[in-house]
């Protein structure tokens, strides 16, 4: 019956010894954690800035293939980015080039804004286009 008594009357508590190892290893996963989500934040702001990226210059690329033979190297050459571009991609720059072969016309853009290693890497989108046949 004593025995039974003992265990009745323990406490039932946590010591500071378990609340110290507890706070530890949290505090060791936070700072585990913390890095990793800096890291995450940064790639998703690059992901999303790639993502504007293809966006404008598919449509730069897109209303320039609309545009008659003639018109198209005075477009290539005051080529700008768009409002939205702008106000997204912190220093945002479009450059385009066009070469022209016996039966087509090469275009290229390429567009680059502020970021680590995009000034070497730029978004890059190449088409050809080739004049329309005329009708007999």
């Amino acid at each position: 019956m004593s025995r039974l008594f003992r265990f009745k009357n323990r406490r039932q508590g946590t010591s500071s010894l378990e609340v110290v190892v507890a706070f530890t290893l949290l505090s060791a996963a936070l700072v585990a954690a913390a890095p990793l989500i800096v890291a995450h934040n940064r790639l998703m702001v690059a992901q999303r800035h790639h993502r504007i990226a293809m966006a404008e210059i598919s449509n730069q690329m897109e209303s320039l293939s609309l545009l008659a033979t003639g018109e198209l190297p005075t477009a290539v050459e005051r080529l700008t980015p768009s409002e939205f571009a702008v106000q997204r991609l912190p220093g945002v720059v479009i450059r385009g080039e066009l070469s022209t072969s016996s039966f087509g016309q090469h275009v290229a853009l390429e567009l680059s804004w502020d970021e680590v290693n995009r000034q070497a890497a730029p978004v890059r989108l190449t088409t050809w286009l080739f004049p329309e046949e005329s009708s007999p």
